[in-house]
């Protein structure tokens, strides 16, 4: 008994010794880098790194973004992302014009969405999707599917992942969200931002966002997306005293097994 109380306090300092808070992280789309080198407006890339510093200066995450389309015959096929400054980023479809403002991320001619691969688990916090107006159309739309899910950050997105990602959402087109999805509806906001407050538990690290999939009306959205802020996912503090409490009672007992057996060669 005395020795669980031991441990109890050891683990209690240990616990107050780690951060309550989790940290906020601003991606501003516009100060990415490919190949080591800065990205220029309008130029296409098949990868865009960031390295984002936190909200406090005290932490820092990478993050790759590539660009995808789901073509109308069910496949997946990469694309080719660019930037556009203040605007955001947006997707080169292959064999789509560019013309007409569908070098956006849009659902017409396919669905097109950005990847966004985090080197640890994060909750979507807000988005400022900048909208366009595709040619043919007399509006303006930037409704998002948003989805989250995991995968090992040193692994490149392959089609096959995303079918992998995609499989395991469960995407009910009856409804507007899921466990790990949802459509956001652009009405329910006054500007470009998009806010969601996801809370922790609700974090991946890797995150989907297109055009809206079956979403809240049935116009085309096309929008680039300018930033994103995420928030680091950490464990409840019971989950922490769990964690710290297991390791403690597993070390107790291996060192245990190890008295027994001197004594038992003895």
């Amino acid at each position: 008994m005395t020795r669980f109380v031991h441990l109890a306090i050891a683990a209690g300092a240990l616990f107050a010794a780690m951060p309550a808070q989790a940290a906020d992280f601003i991606i501003s789309t516009a100060t990415g880098t490919s190949n080591g080198k800065a990205i220029t407006d309008g130029t296409p890339y098949s990868t865009i790194n960031y390295v984002v510093k936190s909200t406090d200066g005290k932490s820092t995450m990478n993050v790759r973004a590539t660009a995808w389309t789901l073509l109308t015959n069910g496949t997946y096929q990469s694309a080719q992302i660019g930037s556009w400054g203040s605007n955001g980023l947006g997707i080169y479809q292959t064999g789509e014009s560019t013309s007409g403002n569908y070098h956006t991320i849009d659902n017409k001619n396919g669905w097109e969405f950005m990847v966004l691969q985090f080197d640890q688990a994060v909750s979507l916090q807000s988005a400022v999707l900048t909208p366009y107006m595709l040619s043919g159309n007399n509006y303006a739309d930037n409704d998002a599917f948003i989805a989250r899910g995991s995968l090992g950050f040193g692994a490149a997105m392959t089609a096959a992942s995303l079918k992998t990602l995609a499989d395991g959402l469960n995407v009910d087109t009856s409804k507007q969200s899921g466990e790990a999805w949802f459509n956001s509806d652009s009405t329910k906001y006054s500007s470009n931002k998009q806010t969601y407050n996801l809370s922790p538990s609700q974090g991946g690290n890797v995150w989907v966002i297109g055009g809206s999939y079956f979403g809240p009306d049935n116009q085309n959205d096309a929008f680039k997306l300018n930033s994103i802020v995420v928030k680091s996912a950490v464990p409840e503090p019971a989950t922490w005293m769990t964690m710290i409490m297991g390791f403690g009672m597993i070390g107790a007992a291996v060192r245990r097994r190890r008295s027994n057996g001197k004594a038992a060669l003895a």
